[in-house]
């Protein structure tokens, strides 16, 4: 039976093993050894080696072994998460000696969901490309149910989105919030809706609607709005991850889609227009997430500077 050292005495090993967490996180992520081995350039041998002694400092197993492979403990996905952000750290500390060595230079992660990613956050990168030509900019395209799981392990720099409720927020992220998003229902021009004014959800219930694949909380309450009026909500006709999709079906057919109200200089330019609704879909608070320690990198600051000045410029909505 394997006991378990003193969490002070598996902390002291662990410290003077810390280079072997790459391993770790590498056998753990390509599933064994043989494949980390080759991904290190190192004989299974030597892999194997690695991760038996971060097992015996810590006094337990970290994977499961079977004929399909290596699948972590839950020892292993403990640590995986520490040693994340370990790596996260030293992500760090090597673009801030880049950024002192050659100006300014290093990669910033960026998930944003559709209220930002298609009308604020590229106005804001190319701002700051103005005066960081050699930054790397990574974004992503997601909903909030993806990219703060990856936030929290580490693996993105800041998330711009909705705000989670303040029961259910990381308490090592920062929660900034920038203004009040609000849903609103758009269509094309010569859509029979587009001219009416105070629109009821049992005049909207039988066109073809497109919803957002990720998008839970709108459904939910486009769903209660609906509800709330007596009317059961509309089936989706079309599902996509793609605003650029939605735009061009409503511009095409008689489509409706919830949007969030940042995407309406975009849609406008595209011939859609926001329906006259007699009842509000909801509203919400978005802003900008992150770990303290990403503020370190100038490159961050000054993207973090530039986005607050852009949400102060934008127009109310109509």
């Amino acid at each position: 039976m394997t006991i378990r050292p003193p969490a002070a005495l598996a902390a002291g090993k662990l410290g003077r093993r810390s280079h072997l967490l790459i391993d770790f996180l590498m056998v753990a992520a390509e599933g064994g050894i043989r494949q980390a081995a080759l991904r290190a350039n190192l004989s299974q041998s030597a892999m194997t080696r690695r991760i038996q002694d971060l097992e015996d400092a810590l006094g337990v197993a970290l994977f499961e072994r079977s004929a399909r492979g290596m699948s972590l403990t839950a020892f292993g996905r403990a640590l995986e998460h520490h040693a994340r952000l370990v790596d996260l750290a030293c992500h760090y500390a090597a673009g801030e000696i880049d950024d002192l060595l050659d100006g300014r230079s290093g990669v910033l992660r960026i998930a944003a969901g559709p209220a930002w990613a298609y009308g604020i956050v590229p106005d804001v990168i190319a701002r700051l490309h103005a005066e960081f030509p050699r930054v790397q900019v990574s974004l992503l395209n997601r909903m909030n149910e993806s990219t703060l799981p990856l936030l929290s392990a580490g693996r993105i720099d800041a998330v711009l989105g909705g705000l989670p409720e303040a029961g259910t927020r990381d308490p090592d992220v920062v929660h900034e919030p920038l203004l009040e998003i609000e849903h609103r229902v758009f269509a094309g021009i010569e859509h029979p809706l587009s001219k009416r004014r105070r629109i009821r959800p049992a005049e909207m219930r039988d066109y073809g609607w497109i919803w957002f694949d990720e998008s839970v909380s709108a459904r939910a309450l486009f769903a209660a709005m609906f509800r709330g009026a007596g009317v059961e909500p509309p089936p989706s006709a079309v599902e996509t991850s793609s605003v650029q999709a939605g735009i061009r079906l409503m511009r095409q057919g008689h489509y409706l889609m919830v949007l969030p109200s940042t995407l309406h200089p975009i849609a406008q330019a595209n011939g859609l227009r926001v329906l006259d609704c007699a009842l509000p879909i909801g509203r919400f608070a978005a802003g900008i997430m992150y770990r303290p320690s990403v503020l370190r990198l100038r490159a961050f600051a000054r993207f973090r500077e530039l986005l607050m000045r852009e949400v102060t410029s934008l127009a109310p909505m109509p």
